[in-house]
Order: structure tokens, then sequence, then C-alpha cells
């Protein structure tokens, strides 16, 4: 088998216990579900769990710093650094069961991903939040996580850390680690086999080392690891295979690397069978063909596995390379990418319009956004772009840049008042939210408001503990309060309360995305809306708290008509 050198040691903090080998090569156990939001959300397999193992006694917690991730994380409430102290895998098995991976929630996707990877680890959950990080598409905290294992000398870890610098586009670094074989004890077709012998078969075909990659391939066929797409694709690149490869329901990262070996076999139809963490690979993948590219990076954004910022460059990389825009990708990547040659702030305007009432269709609004934020940077300057204050008001508070939302509002006169009764809730600290809510009755009244956003509004607004001006509640109480939406199965509510009561920082973020169901803040229930932002600021997560409140309320305003 192939050998690589190692990587150079770094001081991260060790693991112990059962070996992380064996706990990610276990029978799958997490069984979340997947149902469709505002974009399709396929099915994904079931991600393999751990055993449990009594967890050693919990430190005094650390607090932490907000880490980078998908989403605004400049506005992230910091994190204990024990997590999940106390929790044994069965435990955060159960807890992730319920929970929808990837999360169609932008804030919630990012503090899970946040969660899961921080802390230190008993040894016996580390498996399945490894496994929780990879259904979601976050390699960048897989990656985070599995370094520490790896520098440990956990059996194992290696292998799964290589194949993440692969997921992550990294291919250098990942061929640069050393990976041992695995006991027979762990299964053929467990991750980390899979990644033992798959690895420098890639590796030494990248090389153009076509007698090392059979024979590494000849020992995956020999352990009886099974890779029918990694098999097909290296004898249709030495020439002894001709037909077109068949693709799998579920195309995963091993799957495509070997595809992209041979460029012709990677039609765009791909990315609509790619995994989370493949798509997360392609968005940021410069060598992919464009409109591959394009058609992942929207579906790994209405996902919430990447943010505005790679949505952006991967629209900027691929416009580069279209000649002739056909597709709905193609020209949101056109009109983007022209964006910083607008004649005019007119112009300007007018394509960031078009730009988010077509992502709004696409289910990719939020990260649209985020990634036009430089676009609309100037434009509250330009008189000719006032024409448009609704449009760029939606793309800075869909950003989470709350000061110049408050300035289109108050630019946009009467029409935009109702405005201020959501950026309320979205940002306390202002001087001019006291105002906003003691206006509320007169604001809802000019806005029109419907009862169904009233009701969230209050509810909301009552969970981040606002005194809100008694003539809105009677105004509220006027109007039938709406009962439908998601409610999770009895006794979540509670346990989410008794779980943030005790300040259980990481059980409660799970339990927050359960109780708000597989379409999150926008199809919850108000009692599960009001109790999952009330537990949220009770753990000190005070700007996610305010984060979902506003993805319930935002869901719920009332559109823009289209020109």
């Amino acid at each position: 088998m192939l050998r690589f050198p190692p990587l150079p040691a770094r001081p991260l903090q060790s693991l112990r216990t059962l070996p992380l080998l064996l706990l990610l090569a276990l029978q799958p156990s997490l069984n979340s579900s997947n149902a469709s939001a505002q974009v399709e959300r396929k099915e994904l397999p079931a991600i393999p769990g751990t055993e449990s193992e009594a967890p050693s006694a919990p430190d005094r917690p650390q607090i932490l710093s907000p880490s980078a991730g998908t989403g605004t994380s400049a506005q992230a409430s910091p994190l204990p650094s024990d997590l999940w102290n106390g929790t044994d895998a069965p435990a955060l098995e159960k807890l992730l069961s319920g929970v929808s991976l990837p999360s169609p929630s932008p804030a919630l996707a990012t503090l899970i991903a946040r969660a899961l990877a921080l802390g230190a680890s008993n040894g016996t959950e580390l498996g399945v939040r490894l496994n929780a990080l990879a259904k979601a598409g976050r390699i960048d905290q897989e990656i985070a996580l599995l370094a520490g294992a790896m520098q440990a000398g956990e059996p194992g870890a290696a292998a799964l850390y290589a194949m993440a610098l692969l997921e992550a586009g990294r291919d250098e670094e990942a061929c640069a680690v050393a990976i041992d074989p695995p006991p027979q004890s762990v299964a053929a077709n467990a991750k980390p086999t899979r990644a033992v012998f798959l690895i420098p078969a890639y590796c030494a075909a990248v090389k153009g080392d076509q007698p090392g990659a059979n024979l590494a391939l000849q020992l995956a066929r020999d352990r009886g690891v099974q890779a029918p797409v990694p098999f097909a694709a290296i004898e249709r690149l030495g020439k002894t295979a001709s037909k077109p490869i068949p693709l799998p329901n579920l195309v995963e990262t091993f799957d495509y690397l070997f595809l992209k070996l041979d460029p012709k076999s990677l039609p765009a139809s791909l990315a609509v069978k790619a995994s989370p963490a493949l798509l997360f690979l392609i968005a940021h993948d410069e060598a992919a063909p464009a409109a591959l590219r394009l058609a992942a990076a929207e579906r790994a954004a209405s996902l919430n596995v990447i943010d505005g910022a790679a949505l952006a460059k991967a629209y900027r990389d691929a416009a580069a390379k279209i000649t002739k825009a056909g597709t709905p990708p193609e020209l949101r990547a056109k009109l983007f990418a022209a964006l910083e040659a607008a004649p005019s702030a007119k112009i300007k305007a007018e394509s960031i319009d078009a730009l988010l009432a077509s992502g709004r269709d696409a289910g990719i609004e939020t990260a649209l956004g985020e990634a036009l934020q430089p676009a609309r940077a100037n434009l509250a300057a330009d008189p000719q772009a006032s024409g448009y204050a609704e449009t760029a008001l939606r793309a800075a508070i869909l950003a989470g840049d709350t000061q110049a939302a408050w300035a289109w509002v108050e630019a946009g006169g009467d029409k935009l008042k109702i405005w201020q009764l959501v950026l309320a809730a979205a940002d306390p600290s202002d001087p001019r939210t006291e105002t906003a809510l003691s206006e509320g009755v007169e604001i809802a009244a000019i806005g029109g408001l419907p009862a169904p956003f009233l009701h969230r509004l209050l509810a909301v607004l009552d969970a981040l503990d606002y005194e809100v001006p008694i003539p809105l509640w009677d105004e509220a109480s006027k109007m039938p309060q709406p009962n439908d939406g998601y409610l999770p199965e009895t006794g979540v509510l509670s346990q989410l309360k008794d779980t943030s009561d005790h300040g259980d920082v990481g059980r409660t973020v799970l339990l927050v995305a359960a109780a708000l169901g597989p379409k999150g803040p926008a199809d919850a229930n108000l009692l599960a809306l009001g109790d999952a932002v009330r537990a949220l600021k009770r753990v000190g997560l005070d700007a996610e708290a305010r984060r979902v409140g506003f993805e319930a309320l935002y869901a719920h305003m009332p559109q823009k008509k289209k020109a």
C-alpha cells in the first residue's frame, strides 16, 4: 500500500479512550427527518453512531470566542468549551435524531456546526459529532475536530482527517497524511476503511501513477471495499472501458474525485445527487466545470452548507468561463458578476432587485443577501437608487447589517415603516427600537399587517424579554391567533425548558432545532417558536435567539410586489 509522510505536529487537544476508527465503523443510528422547506431537501443516508462510555467529570467551562463559519459569524455569541461533558454517544444520537441536517435555518445551521465542533471529547460521542458534521456538509468544522484526534494518535483519525481535507479541496495536504491500515474487525465499507484504500489510489492517479492507482484499488477489492464509481473511473482512465459510468442515487466525495480525473464525466446534473459534503467541495472547486460548480454552489447555499461569500466567489469564477448563459444559475452568475461594472446606481439597484427575487424562488435569498453586501454598500448615497429602498433594505437585513437596514427604512417613508418592527426584534440595542415599539399600532395600521405576522411578532418580542406596549397586545387580541405550524412531539418543549434552565448549552441548541421542526423557524408553531427563542436567550445565545426570531418574521413579511 502507498505510504505518505506525516504532517508536522501541531499543539492540539488530546482525546481519550475508545479508538475513533471503531467508533465510526459501527452501524448507523441517526435518523434525521429531512423535509421540504423553501427548497428541495433530498433524503440522505443515515450516519454511523457510536457506543456509549461513561463520561469524565466536567471541568469548569471556559468561554471561547465565536468561530468562523457559514452565516453572520461576526454576530455570533460565544460558546462554553465544555458543551458535551456528560453527554455519551446514545444520548447525543437521540438528540440528533430529531434534528434535520443540513438545517433549514441559516442561523441554526451555523450554531449547530459550531457547537458540534467545539469542546473536548470523552471518547464516545466524538464519532457521532463527526458524522453529524459530515451530514450537514460542515467540512471546515469536521477538519478542526479531526485534527486533534489525529495528533493524539487515535486509530483511524488520520484516514478521516485526510478524507476531510480532500472534501475541502486540500489535495496536497491530504495526500501527505500517513495512513495506517485498519484492523480486520472494521467493516470493509466503513468510512475509515474506504478512506484508507481509496485515498492512496486517488493520490496516485492525480500524479499520473496509473500502476500505483491500480495497485491501491486492487488492495481495496481484496479487502472487500465496494466503490463501483472509483473502480470504473480508473478503468476508463486506463482505456480499458469506454461506457458511461452510471451514477448512484447519492454521489459522494470519492465518486466525484475519481470522475474528475476525466472531466467529461462531470455533468451539471451531478449536483442534484451530490451529498452535502460533496456540494461543499464542488462549490469551492475552481477546476470544476462552470455549470456544475454553479449548480452545486446554489444547492449548497439552499441547504445552508455554504454562505454568501462562497456563493459570490462561485458566481464570479464561473461567470468568467460562461460564454452564453442559458440556465437560471448561469444567468444569476452573469448578472452578479456584472454588478461591479454597472453604469449607474439605478441599474445596479435593478440588478440587485432581480437577483433577490430570483434567489427567493431558488431558495437562496439569505445567501444572496450576504453575497450582495459589497455591491449595495454605496447605494444609499445615490438618489437614483431611492426607488429600490425596500430591495436594499432586504439585502441589508438578510446580511445582518441592521444599521444599513435602519437607514433604508428611514429613507423609504411610510411604505417601509412596517420594517421598523422587524428591525426592533433584530436589533434591541438601537435607540430607534423603543420608538418603533411604542408606535407599533400605528405602524401596523400603515403596513396593513396580517394577523399571523402580528402574533408571530409578539411571540418573538415576548420571548426576547422586550417590554411590549399594551396597545400592541390589544391590537393582536382583536385578531384570531394562528394555531398552525410545526409542534414537536409531547415532552420536547418541557425538556427544552429544563435543559436551558440548567444552562446546558449543547443540548439546548439541538433541542431548539428539534422543537422548530424540519422547516425551521419559518414554519414553527407560535408556542414552539417562543419556547425556542426563549431557551436560546436563557443560555446566553442572545444573537442566535434574535436571528431565529428574525427568520420566523422575515418568512411571513408581505412580499414586495413585482414590477
